[in-house]
Order: C-alpha cells, then sequence, then structure tokens
C-alpha cells in the first residue's frame, strides 16, 4: 500500500515535470526556424505549406498514434524522455523492452518503469555522443560512408532491423501473428497502387494495433490459451 502511494506520487512528479520540459523542448523547436526567418528577414511559402497539407496531418496523426501506442511500452519517465529526444520506434522503444526483457522485469512494474527510464536515457546519451563525433568527423568519414561496399548495408538497415525484432515477437506466440502481418502487407500493397505519399507512413500503425488487440480478444473469447 505504502509503495503504491509513493509510486503515485512519483508519477505525479513525472507528469509535472515532463510537460514542463516537454512545453519548453517544443518552445525551443519553434524558436529556431521563428529566429531565422526574422533574422534572414524571411517569410514562409505559404503555398508550399498548403501543398504539403495532407502530408503534415498525417504527420500529426501518425504522432498522436504514437503516443497512445508506445507509452504503454516505455512508462511515464520513458515516454516524455523518449518524445523530447526522438528516434522511438527505431531505437528508444526497442532498447525499452530489450532492457525489460534482459532485467527479468514484468511490464508495467515499478521495476520495468525504472529499467525503461535508464535505458531511453542511456541510449539518448549515447546517440547524441555518436552524433556529435559524426559532425565532428564528417568530412573523414563520408568517403567511407558512401562507399560502394556499405551502401547496401545502409539501404537495408532500417529494414533488418525491424525484422530482427519483429522476429523476436512473432516467435513468443505465433498464434497472434497471421491476421495483423497480412493485414498489414495487405494495406502497404493497396497504398502503394492507390495512394503512395500515405506508403510506409504511421498510418498503418493504429490499423495494426486495433488489428492485433481485436484478433488477440477473439482467440481470448475461444478459450485459446497463449503463452506466457
Amino acid at each position: 500500500m505504502v509503495g503504491e502511494i509513493i509510486m503515485d506520487k512519483i508519477n505525479k512528479q513525472n507528469h509535472l515535470l515532463g510537460k514542463i520540459f516537454l512545453g519548453i523542448a517544443i518552445l525551443i523547436i519553434l524558436a529556431v526556424p521563428t529566429l531565422m526567418s526574422i533574422i534572414l528577414e524571411t517569410k514562409p511559402d505559404w503555398a508550399v505549406i498548403g501543398k504539403s497539407m495532407i502530408a503534415l496531418i498525417v504527420f500529426i496523426l501518425g504522432g498522436f498514434v504514437e503516443v497512445i501506442t508506445y507509452s504503454p511500452m516505455l512508462g511515464t519517465s520513458g515516454t516524455y524522455l523518449g518524445f523530447v529526444t526522438g528516434n522511438l520506434v527505431n531505437l528508444k522503444v526497442p532498447c525499452a523492452v530489450n532492457a525489460r526483457d534482459l532485467a527479468k522485469v514484468k511490464h508495467g512494474s515499478k521495476e520495468g518503469e525504472i529499467i525503461s527510464t535508464v535505458s531511453i536515457a542511456t541510449s539518448t546519451i549515447v546517440t547524441s555522443i555518436i552524433i556529435a563525433l559524426g559532425v565532428l568527423l564528417l568530412s573523414q568519414i563520408t568517403p567511407f560512408l558512401e562507399s560502394p561496399t556499405l551502401k547496401p548495408a545502409f539501404d537495408t538497415a532500417f529494414t533488418a532491423l525491424f525484422g530482427a525484432l519483429a522476429y523476436k515477437y512473432f516467435m513468443k506466440d505465433l498464434k497472434l501473428v497471421p491476421v495483423p502481418l497480412v493485414l498489414t502487407i495487405g494495406l502497404q500493397f493497396l497504398l502503394l497502387l492507390t495512394i503512395p505519399s500515405l506508403a510506409g507512413t504511421t498510418i498503418l500503425i493504429p490499423i495494426s494495433s486495433i488489428a492485433s488487440a481485436l484478433f488477440a480478444y477473439y482467440l481470448f473469447k475461444k478459450g485459446v490459451k497463449f503463452k506466457e
């Protein structure tokens, strides 16, 4: 009981601090283009912005969906930290999930919250250091990174990362895989044929998430037993 009260106070404090620092981050992000516009005496090209509105709306909706989808995986502190620093899908979420698995703590537990926050903070620090080194050594490493030998690897790095990550979770319970996987692949091909600009965007996340939840619920109601 005492532990729950303490965790409740900590979560409230985390939400307060998270909102404050998230607000500061938003102001800083908006301040950069605003100051550049004032200093360089330029104005936004509203015609170009108007043409980009569909993609922008999809991006905004995707952002809301990501909060709903990834917050349970990241925990309270991890959510604020992850969304401020970015790279959730390809870095923060895998780090948090794998760290919990390695530490053998339960999802949603107090221990899981701590492990998620530490792993996200660590990945943020490591990423910042690597980016800083990359900027400082950009002229020296560019020929190496753009070499014909490495280029194919960089072109498939994102796919390889998520292929390996997906396989790990698919193997936990293959019964849950077929319907959302086939649905997502089918929708991706449909978008490529009809609205290519939406293919590969976060619009597929809510659809696949809802499909996964509904399919799991259907199996549960049918009395199908799941793996732990």
